[in-house]
């Protein structure tokens, strides 16, 4: 059925006129690491990285039909200090990941896209690794008897798999707790559980290589500064990249306050831009935002954004990989929330 709509859509160009209804509607793209080969490591992520050359092609096909703005610009056109511009298209990475600086900036720079890189501060200077990585790099060096993982009273057997079925594994793994610990401390003291009695048995642990990784180190201040002062835009993924809907309302407080001053301490420049971890937020955790002082709060809910919206709950769009400009073009246009697609694909009502 996807097959069959993609080929009436782009047949009928019918994404050209939904990029046409739109133009006043704002697109906002999300990103998180973006790596290319490094042979000079002996791994690489079970959670893939979009490649420089992807980004480039991407950016170039997108570039012909959308103007890249930055999300202060997008916000100021969403809340009605400037007008709105026709087909605007904003670029935001999350995590605050080294290669951001050193490998996509240097593309966004040769296509003039200005972009916004959310950091959880307590992750920079810190030698810290993200459990999503340090789960993937356990179960890489990890011995294979210690691969028959229990978690949440659940077991995982991850024993003598091919690497891409030890990619699936793996999403089942994270997604399923996630999905079923609503508590971030109880979630996160599971995955260290399990990280733990991996690399128990490992020769390496993340920690070895975390200062200098292509794939999972994070960007330090000295580096966030310099980007800073080339035009990136530097917002705040909280402290500790904690689930704000799962953790105490005097956590949130405090998650959103000290990541905000250690933004402009550091940096020295005002920090008003925020994106919730996980995308995971509710209507008090987006007041305890606004009364912290940001201006803006960026989600993982797919969307285009409007003049009117609220301005704590703005849609974003995982950037598409793919590699024509029709495909780009239909991730991004509206066309999977049209009422009928939705119920053809989605089932819904």
């Amino acid at each position: 059925m996807k097959k069959l709509l993609r080929l009436i859509v782009r047949c009928s160009g019918l994404v050209h006129i939904l990029r046409f209804l739109n133009r006043k509607k704002i697109t906002i793209l999300m990103l998180h690491g973006v790596a290319g080969a490094h042979p000079e490591t002996d791994w690489k992520p079970l959670w893939p990285r979009m490649t420089p050359e992807q980004l480039d092609l991407v950016l170039q096909h997108l570039g012909r039909y959308y103007e890249f703005v930055s999300l202060d610009d997008a916000v100021d056109m969403l809340s009605g200090v400037t007008p709105v511009r026709n087909n605007c298209l904003v670029l935001t990475f999350d995590d605050g990941y080294r290669n951001n600086l050193t490998e996509a900036w240097p593309v966004l720079k040769k296509h003039a896209a200005p972009a916004t890189f959310f950091i959880a501060t307590g992750f920079v200077g810190s030698g810290r690794a993200f459990w999503i990585d340090r789960l993937d790099y356990a179960l890489q060096y990890a011995d294979e008897s210690a691969r028959l993982v229990t978690a949440n009273g659940e077991s995982y057997d991850l024993r003598r798999l091919e690497r891409p079925q030890l990619a699936d594994g793996y999403m089942r793994l994270r997604l399923a707790v996630k999905n079923q610990v609503s508590n971030d401390d109880d979630m996160l003291q599971i995955f260290d559980s399990i990280s733990s009695s991996l690399e128990a048995t490992a020769g390496s642990t993340i920690a070895d290589v975390i200062d200098s990784d292509p794939y999972v180190s994070v960007a330090g201040w000295s580096e966030l500064a310099d980007v800073a002062r080339d035009g990136v835009t530097i917002g705040s993924h909280t402290v500790d990249h904690f689930r704000l809907d799962a953790v105490a309302p005097d956590v949130v407080d405090a998650q959103l306050a000290k990541s905000k001053v250690s933004i402009e301490e550091n940096l020295k420049l005002e920090c008003q831009l925020f994106c919730y971890p996980n995308g995971s937020f509710s209507d008090t955790v987006c007041e305890q935002t606004r009364g912290a002082g940001y201006r803006a709060a960026v989600t993982t809910n797919k969307g285009l954004n409007r003049v009117g919206d609220d301005l704590y709950r703005l849609k974003r769009f995982a950037m598409p990989a793919k590699a024509t400009a029709f495909d780009n073009l239909l991730a991004i246009s509206g066309f999977s929330e049209l009422p009928l697609v939705r119920r053809l694909v989605g089932g819904g009502t």
